[in-house]
C-alpha cells in the first residue's frame, strides 16, 4: 500500500453504517485486495447449488408425481441455463453488479419451488416446501449475500412464499400455519446467520486496515525526519539533539510553542519484570502510537528525549490545543494493551504520564531562555502527573506576573 496523506482520510472513513457497508473509498480498496477471491467463491458455491437444485428432480417425482415433468422442464431447461449464464457473467462485470447477479439469480431460484409447491396436488406436496426454505437458507449462508442483499432477497422470498402458503388451495389450517412458521423461521434466522458473518467479515477488515495505516502514517512521520541531523536508533523516532534543533528554529521566530513532556510509568519495574528486550519492544510499540496520533497534524515534531522519555511540541499552539492532544496520547498508549506486571497500583497495563507547558501566557523566564523554561515547565507539569496518580496529562500554570512599579 502506498503510504500517501490519503491514508489519513481512509482512516477517517474506516466505519460501517446500519447496512454494513463500507465507504466509497474502503469498498475500492477492499475490492482491489479481495475480489478476485470472492469472484470465484461465488462461482463455486454457485455451481454447487445448481447441482443441489436439481436434486430436487428426484425427490419432487416422489412429493409431486402429478407435475413431475413440468418441474423436470422448469429446472432443467429454464433456470439451469439461466444461472449458467449468470455464474459465467460474474467474472466479466465490476464488483457492484457481480453482486446484483447473484442477488438476480438468488431472487429468481425463489421462482421455481414457489410456484411448484403452489400448483401441486399431491398429498406429499406440502413437503416440498423445504425447497422454498433451502433457496433462503442457500443465499443467505452460503452464497452470503451482501447484507443489503440479502435483506432484499429475504423480504421477497418471505412476501412469496407468504402468497404461495395463503393461496394454496387444499391446505389445513394447522399445516398452513405450521408451513408459515416454518417459513418465517427460516428467513428470520439465516437473515440473522447473514449479517454475524457480515458484520464479522466486514469489522475484521477494517480493524486490519486502520493497523496498517497506523503503520504507514508511522512510517511516514520516521521518513518525514530522515533529512534532520539524528534520528534514535531504536525507535526511528527524531532524537534530542533534533528536538532541540526544532526548539531553537521555531522559538526564535517568537511565535507560541508548546511542549508535551512524556514519561512511561514504572518503566524500570517493566524491565525489571520482562526484561530489557521487551522493554525495547515497549519503547518502540509506544513510539510508534505517539508517532501516528500527531502525524497529521502540521507543525509539530514528536521525539525520544530520553531512555523512557518522549516529547512533542507543537508550534503555533496554545496550551488548550496542547492539552487535548495529551488527553489523546495518555489514552493512545493505554489502550495499546501492554501488559505490565511490575506495577503495583490499580493498574495492570502500560500507561503514560504528561506534562505540558507553553510559551504563551509567557513568564520572565521565557524573555531569557525561552527553550530552557519552556522544557522545565514542561518537566515539572510531568512530576505533577507522576505525583497525581499517573496515567494522566497536567497542563503547568504559570504563576502570575508580580509588577514592582510604584
Amino acid at each position: 500500500m502506498d503510504p500517501t496523506p490519503a491514508n489519513r482520510e481512509t482512516i477517517d472513513a474506516t466505519h460501517l453504517d446500519p447496512l454494513l457497508r463500507f465507504s466509497p473509498s474502503v469498498a475500492e480498496q477492499y475490492e482491489d485486495e479481495h475480489g478476485r477471491r470472492r469472484e470465484a467463491d461465488l462461482r463455486r458455491n454457485a455451481l454447487v447449488g445448481i447441482c443441489i437444485f436439481n436434486i430436487y428432480n428426484v425427490t419432487g417425482s416422489f412429493l409431486m408425481p402429478d407435475i413431475t415433468a413440468l418441474a423436470i422442464a422448469v429446472r432443467l431447461l429454464f433456470f439451469t441455463p439461466v444461472a449458467l449464464l449468470l455464474v459465467w457473467s460474474i467474472g466479466r462485470v465490476g464488483a457492484v453488479w457481480r453482486e446484483r447477479l447473484m442477488l438476480t439469480g438468488m431472487t429468481g431460484a425463489i421462482v421455481p419451488p414457489v410456484m411448484l409447491f403452489w400448483l401441486t396436488q399431491s398429498p406429499l406436496g406440502a413437503y416440498s416446501v423445504a425447497e422454498i426454505l433451502l433457496a433462503v437458507l442457500f443465499g443467505n449462508i452460503v452464497l452470503t449475500l451482501r447484507f443489503t442483499h440479502a435483506i432484499i432477497m429475504t423480504a421477497i422470498s418471505f412476501v412469496v412464499g407468504l402468497l404461495a402458503i395463503i393461496t394454496k388451495v387444499g391446505l389445513e389450517d394447522g399445516l398452513r400455519l405450521a408451513l408459515l412458521l416454518q417459513l418465517a423461521t427460516a428467513c428470520g434466522c439465516s437473515l440473522y446467520a447473514n449479517h454475524q458473518t457480515e458484520a464479522r467479515r466486514c469489522r475484521d477488515y477494517l480493524v486490519g486496515l486502520r493497523v496498517r495505516m497506523l503503520r504507514d502514517m508511522a512510517e511516514q512521520a520516521r521518513q518525514r525526519f530522515q533529512d534532520l541531523s539524528q534520528t534514535d536508533a531504536l525507535t526511528g523516532l527524531p532524537n534530542r539533539r533534533a528536538l532541540d534543533l526544532c526548539l531553537d528554529a521555531w522559538l526564535s521566530n517568537g511565535g507560541s510553542v508548546a511542549m508535551l513532556m512524556i514519561d512511561i510509568d514504572h518503566f524500570k519495574r517493566f524491565n525489571d519484570s520482562l526484561g530489557h528486550p521487551e522493554g525495547d519492544i515497549c519503547l518502540r510499540r509506544v513510539a510508534e502510537t505517539l508517532a501516528a496520533s500527531t502525524f497529521a497534524r502540521e507543525d509539530c515534531l514528536c521525539a525520544r528525549y530520553g531512555g523512557e522519555e518522549f516529547a512533542v511540541v507543537l508550534k503555533e499552539a496554545g496550551r488548550a490545543e496542547a492539552a487535548r492532544l495529551a488527553d489523546d496520547l495518555v489514552r493512545a498508549v493505554a489502550a495499546l494493551g501492554l501488559r505490565h506486571p511490575g506495577r503495583r497500583d490499580m493498574y495492570r497495563i502500560v500507561t503514560a504520564s504528561i506534562g505540558v507547558a507553553s510559551t504563551e501566557p509567557a513568564g520572565a523566564g521565557f524573555r531569557e531562555d525561552p527553550k530552557a523554561a519552556l522544557v522545565t515547565m514542561a518537566d515539572r507539569a510531568l512530576y505533577m502527573a507522576k505525583q497525581g496518580g499517573r496515567n494522566r496529562a497536567v497542563v503547568y500554570d504559570p504563576p502570575p506576573v508580580v509588577s514592582l512599579a510604584g
